[in-house]
This record gives structure tokens, C-alpha cells and sequence, in this order.
């Protein structure tokens, strides 16, 4: 496998952001971490599978979509391209930090916690994350050298984004609490 400057940056902003948002509790404020906690304990105790409909899968769609869509757009559009990149990050960022605190409200249980209720969606939709940056921003490098040849790979691309969106939606609405609930309740 040949590693190019992209695939480097790729693998860079999802490594730095995971870091960066595990990092980021140790410097939250003592009543911060506190709110934080609690509000982290309430969504736990909170968590209900009982009455999950079929439209609550819409809002992780539209959220993994929305961002599927940006990673996207800012690898086609001129100068833009890296911007995809700081999307990845932040969105590595906001797992790291998520996991971060279930683990420093709940410790050891809290690992677990995080992986049954981040674990899954995001095995799925941070490779296609990072493959569609990936292929997307070295697409738009080659089109300064020279013109596509065909749009088939870019509209199989997206069309396993899609499929990707969807499969993550469903895992995040249903298989991840009832999973949490089997586990650890």
C-alpha cells in the first residue's frame, strides 16, 4: 500500500483529534466536569429502547448525512479541500471527548459504556469519513493535472456513503442502547 501526503493527513487529522478531545476534560473547570457528569449520569439512566420508532432514525441521518455531505463539498470546491480534513477533526475531536468523559464520570464502567453507545456507529462511519476524504480531495488534486475521465467511482462513492450513513443511523438508534441495556443493566 502506498502512502501518499493525503492518506497521511487523513490518518493525522482523525489520530490528532481522537487526542485532542480525550485531552480536552483535563481542562474543563471542577464545576464543568461536575455539570457534565451529571448530565452524562441522566442520559444513562435515562436511555429507553422500549419506544423506538422508526423516525428516530432520521436525526442520525440527517447528522452523519450533513457531515458526510461537507466532507464532500469541501473536496470538490477549489481551495477548500483541506477543510475536509478539519472536519475530520473535529469529528474524531468530538468522539475522543465523548469517550473521555463517560470514562471520567463512570471509570472503568465508562469505557465500556462509550464503546456499546460510540463504538459502533463510529467503526462505520469514520472509515467512510475517511476514505470519502481521502478519495475525494486526491480527486480534486488530479483535476488540476488533468480532466475526469468518468464520474462512475465518485457516484459509487457517494452511494456507499450513503449506504454507510444509513447503516451507522441504524446501528446508533437501535443496536447501540439496546446493546448498552443488555450489557449493563
Amino acid at each position: 500500500m502506498k502512502w501518499n501526503k493525503i492518506k497521511v493527513l487523513v490518518a493525522m487529522a482523525i489520530g490528532i483529534g481522537l487526542v485532542s478531545g480525550a485531552l480536552r476534560p483535563l481542562f474543563l473547570s471542577e464545576a464543568a466536569h461536575a455539570e457534565l457528569a451529571i448530565s452524562l449520569h441522566h442520559f444513562i439512566v435515562g436511555l429507553d429502547t422500549g419506544n423506538i420508532g422508526i423516525g428516530a432514525v432520521l436525526p442520525n441521518v440527517l447528522r452523519y448525512g450533513r457531515t458526510l455531505l461537507l466532507i464532500w463539498t469541501c473536496g470538490m470546491l477549489p481551495k477548500t479541500q483541506f477543510a475536509a480534513l478539519l472536519l475530520l477533526y473535529m469529528r474524531a475531536m468530538a468522539l475522543g471527548f465523548s469517550a473521555a468523559m463517560m470514562i471520567a464520570a463512570f471509570g472503568g464502567l465508562g469505557f465500556g459504556y462509550a464503546l456499546t453507545l460510540y463504538g459502533l456507529q463510529n467503526l462505520i462511519i469514520m472509515p467512510i469519513y475517511a476514505y470519502t476524504a481521502y478519495y475525494i480531495i486526491n480527486h480534486r488534486m488530479a483535476l488540476t493535472v488533468r480532466p475526469p475521465e468518468s464520474l462512475g467511482p465518485i457516484v459509487k462513492l457517494m452511494a456507499i456513503g450513503i449506504a454507510g450513513v444509513f447503516v451507522a443511523s441504524v446501528v446508533a438508534t437501535y443496536t447501540s442502547p439496546i446493546l448498552f441495556v443488555l450489557l449493563w443493566r
